[in-house]
């Protein structure tokens, strides 16, 4: 368990709230254009929502539903309960979690010895409250650690762990915390044009990794575990260790910033949600 570096989350403008508490699409039936059509009457916040009379398009009936859905929304954020907030969201806008939650998240990574969902988990990466673990396959890596490394969270963020990594944990060392609401920042980034692997995503991102394991893909970090367990390469294991934690670490970088295009995107002009980003913007 090492102290992860401290990053300092960008600045917010002080009239600014957090998106989170600007999202009208927690209202049953209320999507991007309709929420666009509310800010546009210059109602910014969930506040001041509830302190009119009326809203466009709202009828009185549906502006009481609205309200008595808002409230609900603005209860569960006083008691922080993530998963209701996500159920309020739903997958495509769960993002917006993230700037309110982001201190409350653990970044996750696997390493295995193969692709298939019956292969071996080799090492987990855990960051969470500025802390990173590494659980290491017959060293410490079982139910207990992981729910241990868990502990806190509030939301889950990964790169591809939707499709991987949290399958293979919750089949071979199933704990609770793995059905937080789970931020893939694969798919986020694609609505930014970011497509790719985590390392691609970092590079036109200008995150530089250590060259020495700056080119590293997952087939290598299979073979890294083979060096150790059957040989007892201690070089081996401190180095798929390193790339496993590159990955952990690097992923808060990219939720920052993927968050904060999404974010810009929904307050472009005639923005709806469909993010299109011209490619010389991605390094901006």
């Amino acid at each position: 368990m090492t102290d992860a570096p401290a990053r300092t989350e960008p600045s917010r403008a002080p009239d600014a709230p957090p998106i989170l508490e600007r999202s009208f699409v927690v209202i049953d039936r209320v999507g991007e254009r309709t929420e666009r059509r509310i800010w546009e009457q210059g109602v910014s916040h969930w506040d001041e929502f509830l302190d009119r009379t009326t809203v466009g398009p709202f009828g009185r009936d549906r502006k009481s539903q609205a309200d008595h859905e808002l409230g609900m929304a603005k209860e569960a954020l006083a008691r922080r309960d993530v998963p209701a907030l996500a159920a309020r969201l739903g997958t495509r806008h769960l993002w917006r979690l993230y700037p309110s939650f982001g201190d409350d998240a653990a970044f996750v990574d696997i390493e295995t010895t193969g692709l298939s969902r019956m292969s071996a988990i080799t090492v987990v990466g855990v960051l969470r409250a500025g802390r990173f673990h590494n659980l290491v396959r017959f060293r410490d890596l079982d139910r207990r650690s992981l729910a241990g490394a868990l502990e806190g969270a509030r939301m889950l963020v990964t790169y591809n762990g939707a499709g991987f990594d949290l399958p293979m944990l919750r089949l071979h060392h199933p704990v609770g915390a793995l059905d937080l609401p789970h931020l893939d920042l694969r798919f986020a980034a694609r609505r930014v044009g970011l497509r790719g692997g985590l390392k691609h995503v970092e590079r036109e991102l200008g995150l530089l990794r250590d060259r020495e394991f700056a080119m590293m893909t997952g087939n290598d970090a299979v073979r890294l575990w083979h060096l150790w367990e059957r040989k007892g390469n201690a070089r081996a294991l401190e180095l798929l260790l390193r790339y496993n934690e590159a990955d952990v670490v690097n992923m808060r970088t990219v939720a920052r910033e993927v968050c904060a295009r999404l974010e810009r995107a929904l307050a472009s002009p005639g923005g709806d949600g469909a993010i299109l980003i011209r490619r010389q913007d991605i390094s901006t």
